[in-house]
């Protein structure tokens, strides 16, 4: 069963951009964090690096909207790190059109492209590249890997401290409260906050992980909310069993010491409807009596002041 992460992922590729600026602003993205020039003699090929042959195809068909001309697409097996036995793909954009894209995608400056961030539909798209070559999202789930994880968690994984802050202000404009922290060479701008995730999943206009996120948070709020229900419940029952055993403890008391028959006839009742419904609750006490709780509680007082005056504590209180 495939993961939040490899469905959202999936999503993505049928909410691609359309509109020209916005697909410049998706592989702008795309090459800027998940790019490189390949130099090979006197051939220069911008490289964008993929997970899936999926992803090469889409990536190609964006290409092409802007380029008209053939792509490579390269499929290697990793041998080393932590991916090693899985398989990474690559697209190279060839010699003859690699500088007019790192032109056109602005991959010689250091941040976020201004055509890309001063109209929303562009930030959009550019966002959406950015979670295709360096974004997760893990959710606590039962699925596959996800079952080992706590909690909500979004990122992108970016170089540069500059781009990190950046995108950190670009997501903001958006309504997407992220924080920053370095790890290694590589800066996270991440989310832990559900209610945020949702936001930033909606931004990215991936409604169908939206509908499965909320009903993951439904799912897990319910099953909280019964465990929370449950722990109460079992405590609620062990206070009537500790008020119900010394309850009995002391009408045994009385009928060791005194008798029950030395009890009034609304006490000896009570007493011996006590022994008999041992399990009972308070509430159901009274019911099977026929009596308020407050009353039922005035009668059980005065059965413990009749054990209390006839010794029962004492050999506790010696002890």
């Amino acid at each position: 069963m495939a993961s939040f992460k490899e469905n959202a992922e999936n999503e993505l590729l049928s909410v691609l951009p359309s509109e020209d600026r916005d697909v410049r602003a998706f592989l702008s993205a795309a090459a800027k964090q998940g790019g490189y020039i390949h130099i090979s003699g006197k051939r220069r090929n911008l490289v964008i690096g993929l997970s899936s042959y999926a992803e090469c195809l889409a990536v190609v068909g964006l290409l092409k909207r802007l380029y008209p001309t053939e792509f490579e697409i390269s499929a290697e097996h990793v041998r080393t790190g932590m991916k090693k036995g899985s398989t990474s793909y690559a697209v190279a954009v060839p010699t003859g059109f690699a500088g007019q894209a790192v032109e056109d995608f602005c991959l010689a400056d250091g941040g976020i492209p201004e055509f890309a961030a001063s109209v929303r539909g562009a930030a959009v798209s550019y966002l959406k590249g950015l979670f295709l070559v360096c974004g997760s999202v893990y959710v606590p789930s039962a699925e596959g890997e996800e079952e080992k994880r706590e909690g909500y968690h979004f990122e992108f994984s970016v170089d540069g401290e500059e781009f990190a802050e950046e995108l950190a202000a670009l997501l903001s404009r958006l309504g997407v409260s992220a924080k920053i922290s370095e790890r290694g060479q590589l800066y996270l701008v991440y989310i832990k906050d559900k209610e945020e995730i949702l936001n930033m999943l909606a931004v990215l206009e991936l409604s169908e992980s939206v509908l499965r996120l909320k009903a993951i948070i439904d799912e897990r709020e319910t099953a909280n909310s019964i465990n929370r229900v449950t722990i109460c419940e079992a405590a609620n029952l062990d206070k009537t069993y500790a008020a119900a055993s010394r309850q009995l403890m002391e009408i045994g008391a009385i009928e060791e010491s005194v008798g029950l028959d030395s009890l009034t006839p609304a006490l000896r009742e009570t007493a011996c409807a006590r022994m008999e419904y041992q399990q009972a609750s308070m509430s159901e006490l009274a019911d099977i009596l026929g009596v308020s709780k407050s009353c039922l509680n005035h009668r059980l007082r005065k059965l413990s002041e009749i054990a209390r005056e006839n010794g029962f504590g004492e050999n506790a209180e010696e002890n």
